[in-house]
């Protein structure tokens, strides 16, 4: 897990060395055990390492291999680097090193881009071909690990964060209309590749992007997601997916350094801990779990923490934590996040990541992404609902509303959620937009030059339900809740892995029937039924949802709320972003105790402002000293 930046300059002119040293000065969080560059005509890498497989200098970053002609600087993990490497070694391929980043550079050596769909990891990568005088920028399947682009006559300038591309291009240090007025209009945030910073994007997850030396080229799809073939045998199909899921665990244990797991007390990161207890007979780790605790009862998961912990005889590690730790952190979170935030529960997991830094522990595995793959969400009831009226099958839907009557007591949500998923999504988004009054927030002209700013989703289904499902992953949520675990977890030098989102257990969960994914308003009914045995029922048979976030309403409008109003009121003088007499109507609503959902957004982006814009005086060292150069 590393830093990655550099700099591909058109018609090979050197790159002045004082702009990476500046990149790399903005990145040293994300590598504290040691930092290297290369310089090559037109070409420049800066790296920052945290070591965590092959601890040895032979896995230093940039690797290069002069006589192949071969340059990689590597952020990430490749989980099945043992068998890949056994593969190219039957191949004629040599290493002088143990670690993932050699197999990663001789997979490209051997089979070029087309290395990257027989990768299973987190990574985004720069790979310079000395030779060819081309530079590959991969990204992996989900965009779990983040690569920033920045595009110019020149060439182009690319990093693992937002700060180190804006250290040597200072100029781009401007709001990004688009993407402020999907912000604020509609709550959008991670949509797709447009950043909030103009002129800086992203690669998207699932690309890569092959680039000559005058910098020419565009992203290129190698991945997207599809449905492998599920046993018909119910039984079978529920062990299939356990032994996927076994699999994926195991692989992602594999560490020269401590290795623990960050536990909520639900059934993702229960079934994450639970499963390592099993494995004890393959491979022995003593487990060290990481948890966020709240003081509202209706927020707090510490009895299911304890149900768990006591199971597996775990060493337990917990943070209580408090609104006044948010006002005081939040500068720094902010800047380390970049972008804003949808609500205050990043700051729980950056406690969590905080606490593993002060206990030793490099390593967390984390259950995000089964929400996302296994249609966890109460969104997905609609979502479901939808799909079997679509196809008239009434028992069904009566079936389903019935059993989440008794379960939750009321069918009012799921049946709102029905309707609007049963919507095209240009009508939805125009329906959010008035039913929050959201898109007055904005100035008349940011309305007027973007709405309604509907985003398609892929299709790569034939069915709607799937299609669905696969926005959750890919524009809606999950890309969000990527960087918030990314950033948080790389401010404190952690690695964070996510066994939900081994491709492989994606793609299986794809092809499974509807009833293993929901059925008697029970989701994720296939991770359920796999787990029983090995995770305690208590926690399997749990009918809550806390999602692990703080009392966010009673925060807003306690401890939070004088931090709000401030910035709600500084927010009436940006009148090209918003509407300064919604802004005022909307804190007025805000002080007298009414909806905090506008005002959170609001204060959220004029922090942002703030922060990265106004303030970027949060550099991890000063500045190097920077040739004048022309993008």
């Amino acid at each position: 897990m590393c830093g990655i930046s550099g700099i591909l300059r058109a018609g090979g002119e050197p790159v002045p060395p004082g702009l990476i040293d500046a990149m790399i000065a903005t990145l040293r969080h994300r590598g504290p055990d040691g930092e290297g560059s290369y310089f090559a005509p037109g070409i420049a890498f800066g790296h920052t390492r945290l070591a965590i497989i092959d601890l040895s200098a032979a896995s230093d970053q940039p690797f290069i291999d002069d006589e192949a002609g071969l340059a990689l600087s590597f952020n990430g993990e490749i989980y099945n680097y043992i068998e890949l490497r056994d593969e190219l070694r039957s191949l004629g391929q040599q290493f002088r090193s143990t670690g993932d980043t050699e197999v990663l550079l001789r997979a490209y050596q051997q089979w070029g881009p087309g290395c990257l769909p027989r990768l299973n990891g987190m990574f985004a990568f720069a790979l310079w071909d000395n030779r060819k005088r081309t530079l590959l920028l991969g990204r992996d399947r989900f965009g779990e690990k983040p690569l920033y682009i920045a595009r110019s006559p020149k060439g182009l300038v690319f990093a693992s964060e937002m700060k180190a591309i804006l250290a040597v291009r200072p100029e781009l240090r401007e709001a990004n209309r688009k993407a402020m007025y999907r912000y604020l209009s509609r709550g959008d945030l991670d949509l797709d590749h447009e950043s909030f910073f103009d002129g800086i994007e992203s690669l998207p997850g699932g690309h890569y992007l092959l680039l000559d030396h005058e910098g020419r080229g565009e992203p290129r799809r190698y991945w997207e997601p599809t449905a492998c073939e599920v046993p018909g045998n119910r039984a079978q199909a529920i062990e299939r997916f356990r032994e996927i899921l076994f699999d994926s665990i195991r692989i992602r244990l594999r560490s020269d350094v401590p290795v623990g797991s960050s536990l909520s007390g639900g059934i993702d990161s229960s079934s994450i801990v639970s499963t390592i207890n099993a494995q004890k007979t393959v491979q022995w780790l003593h487990q060290k779990t990481f948890s966020a605790r709240f003081h509202s009862k209706a927020h707090d998961e510490g009895k299911f923490i304890k149900v768990v912990t006591h199971r597996v005889e775990a060493e337990t590690h917990e943070v209580w934590v408090e609104p006044e730790q948010f006002i005081d952190a939040f500068e720094r979170l902010q800047y380390h996040q970049e972008e804003p935030m949808a609500s205050a529960s990043p700051f729980a997991q950056w406690l969590v990541m905080q606490l593993a830094r002060e206990n030793d522990t490099t390593v967390l595995l984390d259950g995000q992404g089964a929400d996302e793959i296994l249609a966890g969400y109460d969104q997905a009831h609609g979502m479901f609902l939808a799909h079997w009226l679509r196809r008239g099958r009434l028992d069904k839907v009566g079936r389903e509303l019935s059993a989440y009557g008794r379960r939750y007591r009321g069918i009012r949500e799921p049946a709102l959620y029905a309707a609007y998923y049963s919507l095209p999504g240009t009508l939805r988004d125009g329906l959010v937009e008035r039913y929050y009054r959201s898109s007055k927030v904005v100035s008349e002209d940011l309305h007027r030059e973007f709405a309604p700013g509907h985003v398609d989703g892929p299709s790569p289904f034939p069915d709607r339900l799937r299609n669905e499902l696969v926005r959750w992953q890919t524009t809606t949520q999950l890309p969000e809740f990527l960087r918030y675990a990314d950033r948080n977890s790389m401010a404190f030098s952690r690695e964070v892995r996510l066994p939900f989102l081994d491709h492989r257990l994606a793609e299986y969960a794809f092809g499974l029937p509807p009833d293993l994914l929901l059925k008697g308003a029970t989701t994720k009914v296939v991770l359920r039924e796999s787990m029983r045995g090995i995770v305690p029922d208590g926690i399997l048979d749990r009918k809550d949802k806390l999602a692990y976030a703080p009392p966010q309403h009673q925060w807003n409008h306690g401890p939070l709320r004088a931090w709000i109003l401030g910035k709600l009121q500084n927010a009436v003088r940006r009148g090209e972003f918003f509407n300064p007499e919604t802004v005022r109507e909307i804190t007025a609503k805000f002080d007298s105790g009414g909806d905090d959902t506008l005002a959170w957004r609001i204060a959220s982006a004029e922090a942002w402002f703030e922060t990265m814009v106004e303030r970027p005086a949060l550099a991890a060292a000063a500045p190097a000293e920077i040739s004048p150069i022309s993008w």
